[in-house]
């Protein structure tokens, strides 16, 4: 689960130009990193694409609100 957060944080870094070390499994995509709804789709692309992990379904998107929520996501789908 580290691996899956570290690629997280730098795949969050460089789309919403932050640093990593401010990227924390709390952080919230909409409240925290000011995400809107393109932010998010583009943020699930690059995560089909780092973890070749297929197409995300539009309502399992919308439960990932936070870091957290997608590290989760990634290891059940990665694991399963």
């Amino acid at each position: 689960m580290p691996d899956i957060f570290e690629r997280m944080q730098k795949i969050i870094a460089d789309q919403f130009s932050v640093d990593p070390e401010e990227i924390t499994m709390d952080t919230a995509f909409e409240g925290d990193l000011g995400a809107d709804s393109v932010d998010l789709v583009e943020l699930v692309m690059s995560m089909e694409e780092e973890f070749e992990i297929g197409e995300v379904q539009e309502e399992e998107l919308a439960k990932l609100t936070t870091v957290s929520d997608c590290v989760d996501f990634l290891t059940n789908k990665l694991d399963g």
